[in-house]
């Protein structure tokens, strides 16, 4: 039969992933993905809650929640299952091309790319501080973008390891997946605008797409202002010790120390998150952080002050920053 006539004879909805393809639907794929995600960081959380000591999570949280996504997905996709308990509830699987379940090692590869794509699409995050971040972005969301666009509905980490992500359905009897092996056998031959959704189902993925950038935007924000209050606190809360000090010292001398070593407490070189803090003339004690660029660029100033036979211990920024980050007493 010609190629002109198999094309006059298919169903073009059966090859744009509708209800007629053996493909999973790219919403559905990128709703289980955020959930699978979630999962993992949520655990990730809780793990560097429970092993960590005060002041080391934001190092140990990042290379805990990358070893457990790619333990997580490499060994789901290589089970029984073919899928994530989340991709198997929704009824996605992710098979090989003859709808059989990947090989650990298959799994294993695409679990690092769809782990280090995921990365990728998080920097977005970064790109306000650095526009050079870009060039990360740029190529994970084309990773996964690649699953709107290609005649299998395949992203590039589908593409390397040669699988594809399927409905339950489509697998369910050898009979169907032998539908499954001739259909994509049937979409090599076909051209490319013959295969691609319809340009209504391209703009409704487009704008999910733009809603889950937004929505990584606003979630960073809030969770970059948690971060930096959590630091704050922190640095602040070391200073107890030497506050202490300083007080005792002005109580019984009547003038301050001019140093930690005559106070008797050592001196903080160092916080485990970035940042120091100094004993200044007049027991005023400043803090700095080191690491985080927004930090950087201010100090926190806390400086005795007597109420009769109190003493107030005053706190306040120098540097733009956002009143909701400091610690309660450094708020006007």
């Amino acid at each position: 039969m010609a190629k002109s006539e198999q094309l006059g004879d298919r169903d073009p909805d059966v090859a744009v992933g509708t209800s007629n393809s053996p493909f999973a639907e790219f919403e559905r794929r990128v709703a289980a993905a955020i959930i699978d995600l979630a999962a993992v960081f949520f655990l990730t959380i809780w793990l560097s809650s429970v092993v960590q000591p005060l002041g080391e999570e934001a190092r140990s949280a990042s290379p805990t929640f990358i070893v457990l996504a790619l333990l997580y997905f490499s060994a789901s996709w290589a089970s029984p299952l073919g899928a994530t308990p989340v991709q198997w509830l929704l009824r996605i699987r992710i098979v090989d091309k003859s709808g059989e379940r990947l090989q650990i090692s298959r799994a294993a590869i695409r679990a690092v790319l769809f782990v280090s794509g995921t990365i990728g699409v998080w920097t977005l995050s970064k790109v306000p501080e650095s526009p050079w971040f870009l060039l990360i972005v740029a190529p994970s969301f084309a990773m996964f973008f690649a699953a709107l666009v290609t005649a299998n509905r395949q992203g590039l980490h589908d593409i390397l390891v040669h699988s594809v992500v399927v409905m339950a359905g489509s697998i369910r009897s050898p009979q169907c997946r032998c539908e499954l092996r001739n259909h994509i056998e049937r979409n090599a031959e076909l051209p490319w605008t013959f295969t691609r959704p319809r340009t209504p189902k391209i703009v409704v993925s487009l704008i999910l797409i733009f809603a889950l950038i937004l929505a990584i935007h606003n979630v960073t924000l809030v969770r970059n202002e948690m971060m930096l209050r959590s630091r704050i606190n922190y640095a602040h809360q070391q200073t107890a010790s030497l506050r202490g000090a300083l007080e005792m010292s002005y109580r019984t001398t009547g003038s301050w120390g001019a140093a930690e070593e005559e106070l008797g407490t050592p001196t903080r070189v160092g916080f485990p998150d970035g940042g120091y803090y100094e004993l200044e003339s007049g027991g005023v004690i400043r803090i700095r952080f080191t690491v985080i660029p927004r930090l950087k660029k201010i100090s926190l100033i806390v400086t005795p002050r007597w109420k009769g036979e109190e003493l107030v211990w005053q706190c306040q920024a120098e540097g733009e920053i956002s009143q909701a980050t400091l610690p309660a007493n450094c708020r006007h």
